[in-house]
């Protein structure tokens, strides 16, 4: 039986481990924010044509503008839409949504929440945007996207 149930809390161990490192991965680890970002886009790209919508293109710019302000809300520790005329005005696209987001530990949950807010997934579905960018800094993500 002693060895039994030290073999189970071994096991327990192993698989809280791994569920760590995956978490912290997306969360904590800046070099993987590439792989959340790009699993972000496809979701919600999946989310859009099972809503009858084109899936968004990424932009070098749009991604440029979101990683300033993911930037910008990790430095301030604060979830904002701060200087968002001036990320459409520098973008030059008549028609522009965003969403922000923090401390969610995969592109999944993230979405989920996006999904569950009425005025985040009108933006994901606004039938207007065509390409996006999407950066993860720290714990603060921001979807920028436009037509």
């Amino acid at each position: 039986m002693k060895i039994c149930r030290s073999l189970l809390f071994r096991i327990f161990l192993l698989l809280l481990t791994s569920v760590l490192q995956i978490n912290r991965s997306y969360a904590l680890d800046e070099s993987k924010s590439l792989v959340y970002e790009t699993e972000l886009l496809h979701r919600i790209n999946q989310y859009r044509t099972d809503n009858g919508l084109n899936p968004l293109s990424a932009d070098r710019t749009l991604n440029k503008l979101a990683r300033s302000h993911s930037r910008h809300m990790e430095e301030e520790n604060v979830l904002s839409h701060d200087n968002f005329e001036n990320r459409f005005r520098e973008c030059r696209h008549s028609s522009c949504v965003e969403n922000v987001g923090w401390n969610s530990p995969t592109p999944r949950a993230q979405l989920r929440a996006w999904e569950s807010s009425k005025g985040h997934s009108a933006n994901l579905l606004n039938r207007k945007i065509r390409y996006a960018g999407i950066a993860k800094v720290g714990a603060y993500v921001t979807f920028f996207a436009c037509d």
